[in-house]
């Protein structure tokens, strides 16, 4: 008799164990680039929304912000003290270092392999963001291309070509400034970033544009920041842009205050202002003898990261292989790249693309080379310099030589050369 009560007692507590484990409330920590006015933002706001519908015993933190130094500096900083989110979106290019180096991040080869996550991620694009130590750590959503994006209805009302090569920048310049119009909005001050790679692929090639550091400063990088002080001294920029960043620069190109702004896919569906300005992408003009006039910046650079604790944490395991699955999966990956206009990383067909991605598009598709950022390159503080420099050189306090010397001293000190 006490025999069977034991027995019983025993399944009794089984059986109560799994209906609490069952029940168990799980809270997912979850960072992303989605915020603020990226254009994939609604679509994850609803993802997220239906995920806890559909298990609600989970709840989800959502911390995505609008991915500039500050908040990149604070994601490093919580995976070097053991807080790292439970998801992570974050780059896939040399600036992952931080983040896979903590080693608080899963190795995904073998979750692929089998399944469990990425079904119908593209090989390529794996391959694309596979670390150097042969792993892949992270699960590209969308991918991008960079090009000069164009107010078509200012182009059309002073009677300007497409800027196709360098004499019709300047000629585009020239117009728009005598008219009031500034040509190209930029924040040099704060985000030159899309302006400098672009400056450098133009002048110096696809070769030149990815050489890096590793054979000291390459001369493309040299008279690519020349080409940037250049196109300051002809008031190319609106007066203000050493003081500004991206939103500033935005700001006046929706307004219809500026003509042309050098962005990424991700910027053209803000860069409409709700569709009251036309706009089209066209790749940046040749502005040097090397340069190529169809080579485009694009690629993937960013994916989510599965935090190792969370995936061996057995209360957690099954919930977060089931978000990083949903925001991984082909519905959702066909849904942002509908939203963004971006590469799609997994084998769909987006559709309904407006005429500017569809611009964008058939330009990436026609270059002859595509490239990564710089800043995807080189260690980010060697990137930081040269970012910071820009403003020094337009204002001659320092000449392109001397900024690039100074992050080439950085590269050296931060590789340990």
């Amino acid at each position: 008799m006490k025999k069977i009560l034991m027995l019983t007692l025993v399944f009794v507590l089984i059986f109560s164990f799994g209906v609490v484990k069952a029940n168990e409330q799980v809270t997912l920590r979850v960072v992303t680039m989605f915020a603020g006015a990226d254009p994939v933002s609604e679509v994850y706001e609803k993802t997220i929304e239906q995920f806890m519908a559909d298990n609600p015993n989970v709840r989800i933190i959502d911390e995505s912000a609008t991915f500039d130094d500050s908040v990149k500096v604070r994601i490093e900083n919580d995976f070097a003290a053991g807080n790292e989110p439970d998801i992570t979106m974050y780059f896939t290019d040399a600036q992952a270092t931080p983040v896979v180096e903590s080693g608080r991040v899963m190795p995904l080869d073998d979750l692929i392999a089998e399944t469990e996550i990425g079904d119908g991620i593209l090989p390529s694009v794996l391959e694309q963001v596979r670390y150097s130590d042969g792993n892949i750590y992270a699960i590209p959503i969308t991918g991008f291309y960079e090009g000069l994006i164009l107010n078509v209805d200012l182009f059309e009302k002073y009677g300007v070509d497409y800027p196709t090569s360098w004499d019709k920048l300047v000629a585009a310049i020239d117009t728009f400034n005598a008219n009031g119009i500034t040509p190209m909005a930029v924040g040099l001050g704060i985000t030159p970033h899309y302006q400098i790679e672009h400056s450098i692929l133009k002048v110096g090639s696809a070769e030149g544009h990815d050489a890096g550091f590793e054979n000291g400063v390459n001369e493309a990088w040299i008279e690519g920041l020349k080409n940037i002080k250049e196109l300051y001294d002809m008031g190319a920029f609106q007066k203000d842009t050493l003081t500004q960043g991206w939103e500033g620069a935005r700001g006046l190109f929706k307004q219809g205050k500026a003509a042309m702004i050098v962005e990424g896919s991700w910027a053209i569906a803000d860069s409409q202002n709700e569709g009251k300005n036309n706009v089209t992408m066209i790749p940046y003009p040749k502005s040097g003898p090397e340069g190529n006039p169809t080579d485009m910046i694009a690629g993937f650079t960013s994916g989510l990261y599965l935090s190792k604790e969370a995936y061996q944490d057995e209360a957690k395991q099954e919930a977060v292989v089931k978000l990083f699955k949903r925001l991984t999966s082909a519905e959702f990956i066909k849904a942002a790249a509908e939203a963004n206009g971006g590469l799609p990383a997994a084998k769909v067909t987006p559709e309904g693309l407006a005429q500017p991605y569809l611009d964008g598009l058939n330009a990436f598709q026609q270059a002859e080379n595509i490239s990564l950022p710089i800043d995807a390159q080189i260690p980010r503080p060697a990137w930081q310099e040269i970012v910071k420099g820009i403003g020094y050189i337009c204002a001659d306090r320092k000449t392109a030589e001397e900024v690039l010397d100074d992050a080439y001293q950085i590269y050296l000190e931060v590789s340990g050369n």
